[in-house]
C-alpha cells in the first residue's frame, strides 16, 4: 500500500513537472526531448522560463549579490555580514583548486548554513530565497542548490553544466532539491543532506520532477511511466 501511495505521489508530481513546460502552443520557446537525461530519465527542455517566476526573481537578484561581493572583495570593512566575509574568503581560497575539490569544498562549506525545511518545494508558487537572503538567513534545499550554483559559477564552472534539480525523494517520500553538475562526462550530485559529492549513478533515491538553470528548464519523465501510458493508450484503442 505504501509503495502504491509513493507511486501515485510521484506520478502526480511528474505531471506537475510536465505542466511546468508551459503551453504546447508556445511557438516562441525552443523545446527538445532527450532520452537519457538526468538520472536516466527522459527529459523535455524549454528555453521559456516564464513558468518559474520565483526562479526568475532569484536570477534577477544575481547582480545585487555580485555588487555586494565586489565591495566585500575590495575592502573587508564593506562586507555586508560575517557570512558574506566567510563566503568570499572560501571563494578566494578555492580559485586555483581542481574542479573536483571546488565542488567538494563548496558543497561541504555551504551545508554548514542554517537549513529551513520546506515541504512545498515542487510548487511553482513556492518562494525561493535570493542568494543574499540565503547568506544571512539560510534556506530550504532549493536555496542551498542555488547558492552552490552561484558559487561554482564564480569559480569558473559553465552555467550550462549545472542545474538546480527539484526531485521526489523516494526514501523520505518528500520533495527535495539538489545541484547537478556535469564534469568530464560524469554527473555529480551536490546535496544539502550529504557533505560528500556523489556521482549520479550512485544516487538512485531521487526522481527528478523538473530542473532549471539560467537558460533552460527541463521536465523529467521515467521511461517506465511513458511505457505504461503508451500501453494504456493501446488498450483503450483496442
Amino acid at each position: 500500500m505504501k509503495q502504491l501511495l509513493i507511486f501515485r505521489r510521484t506520478t502526480a508530481l511528474l505531471l506537475a513537472g510536465l505542466f511546468l513546460l508551459g503551453p504546447a502552443t508556445d511557438i516562441s520557446a525552443r523545446a527538445e526531448v532527450t532520452e537519457k537525461g538526468l538520472f536516466g530519465l527522459v527529459e523535455i527542455s524549454s528555453d521559456n522560463l516564464a513558468a518559474l517566476p520565483h526562479w526568475l526573481k532569484v536570477k534577477a537578484s544575481f547582480p545585487l549579490l555580485a555588487n555586494a561581493a565586489s565591495k566585500c572583495d575590495d575592502r573587508i570593512e564593506d562586507c555586508q555580514s560575517q557570512q558574506m566575509t566567510l563566503w568570499r574568503t572560501k571563494i578566494a581560497e578555492l580559485l586555483r583548486s581542481p574542479k573536483r575539490i571546488q565542488m567538494q569544498e563548496i558543497n561541504r562549506f555551504l551545508n554548514g548554513w542554517k537549513y529551513i525545511p520546506d515541504d512545498v518545494e515542487a510548487s511553482p508558487g513556492s518562494p525561493w530565497a535570493s542568494p543574499l537572503e540565503f547568506l544571512s538567513n539560510g534556506g530550504g534545499s532549493k536555496d542551498f542548490a542555488v547558492m552552490k550554483y552561484i558559487s561554482l559559477k564564480e569559480l569558473g564552472f559553465d552555467p550550462d553544466s549545472m542545474r538546480i534539480v527539484i526531485a521526489n525523494d523516494v526514501l523520505r517520500n518528500k520533495v527535495h532539491a539538489v545541484l547537478s553538475v556535469s564534469q568530464q562526462g560524469k554527473r555529480y550530485v551536490l546535496d544539502s543532506l550529504n557533505d560528500t559529492i556523489l556521482e549520479e549513478r550512485f544516487v538512485n533515491y531521487y526522481v527528478p520532477l523538473y530542473s532549471v538553470n539560467e537558460n533552460t528548464r527541463w521536465a523529467h519523465i521515467p521511461i517506465d511511466f511513458l511505457t505504461a501510458q503508451d500501453a494504456a493508450g493501446s488498450n483503450t484503442n483496442d
